[in-house]
């Protein structure tokens, strides 16, 4: 009986302690919390970035949209841009539109305007001669190394020709009307007072060309730049071709009597003017030698 009586007691006691535990163990929690975990969908998580800082993505937009030219050029390492460039030599005075695709290619569209004339007198006759040769041409340059040297080749349409037209005053003709003029080994006995010879000389219309050249904006850095080409059109054998007005008697150099005619003309031609044919037959090529300034843009 006294047992049962203690855990009587005890019981009480027990339930008063255990209660008191719980309620300090709740007083605790409420004052130190733990922290909340929340599950984000990853999905959001850029969109959420984005939106939090719209700023600095329109920064970011604009500096992979809008790069300056020259940043973008040493970047890439390339020369980008349009020349133009008036030069003067050997084609005569002329320009030339190019493009630089890079710093190692360039393509060039280039003319020329070339015209000379000269007077002699070859046997009393007039001679008045016009050496022409306006062009046009394409051409490709190649720098190797990227720099200033380059290698060009192109084609040029030309139309270079030598003319010639001869003729006598009329004082000379009537002085020669009758009687024998002596012409290129040919005896010529004029028989009016009208009487002129024209002859031309000329070459291929298309010529390929060949060269090197040099330009101070090499590394596309220059606005305005110097440039130098050194190279050859290969224009081809020259073609001589004549024609005549009047009458005229003929006796070719063995003595016979024959009739003018082009073919005679142009043999007298050949044989009057030897030294032009001799070296204009025998050159197929035609040096061109250019310089000049220019601006890039």
């Amino acid at each position: 009986m006294k047992a049962l009586k203690s855990t009587l007691i005890l019981l009480p006691l027990l339930a008063t302690a255990a209660m008191a535990e719980t309620t300090a163990q709740q007083n605790e929690t409420k004052q130190n919390p733990e922290p909340k975990q929340e599950i984000v969908d990853p999905s959001l998580a850029s969109s959420q970035q984005q939106t939090a800082d719209p700023n600095a993505t329109a920064a970011t937009e604009g500096e992979n949209t809008v790069i300056p030219q020259d940043q973008l050029e040493e970047t890439t390492g390339n020369a980008i841009g349009v020349l133009l460039d008036v030069n003067v030599g050997t084609l005569g005075a002329g320009f030339s539109v190019g493009y630089e695709f890079n710093k190692y290619l360039k393509a060039r569209v280039r003319a020329g305007f070339l015209s000379y004339d000269h007077d002699d007198t070859w046997s009393d006759v007039d001679v008045m001669g016009e050496f022409t040769g306006n062009n046009v041409g394409i051409m490709l340059d190649y720098h190797p190394f990227g720099g200033r040297f380059r290698l060009t080749a192109g084609l040029t349409i030309s139309d270079l020709a030598v003319d010639v037209e001869g003729s006598m005053d009329r004082r000379m003709i009537a002085e020669h009307v009758g009687k024998t003029y002596e012409f290129g080994g040919y005896q010529f006995i004029i028989k009016d007072e009208d009487v002129t010879a024209k002859a031309e000389y000329k070459w291929n219309k298309v010529q390929p060309y060949l060269g090197i050249g040099w330009s101070s904006d090499g590394e596309g850095d220059a606005e305005v730049y110097f440039t130098f080409d050194l190279g050859v059109n290969f224009m081809g054998t020259g073609d001589l071709s004549v024609s005549y007005t009047g009458g005229a008697d003929v006796i070719d150099p063995s003595g016979n009597k024959i009739e003018i005619s082009n073919q005679v003309l142009e043999n007298a031609i050949r044989e009057e003017g030897k030294d032009f044919f001799d070296i204009a037959d025998d050159i197929c090529v035609y040096p061109v030698i250019q310089m000049g300034i220019g601006v890039r843009f």
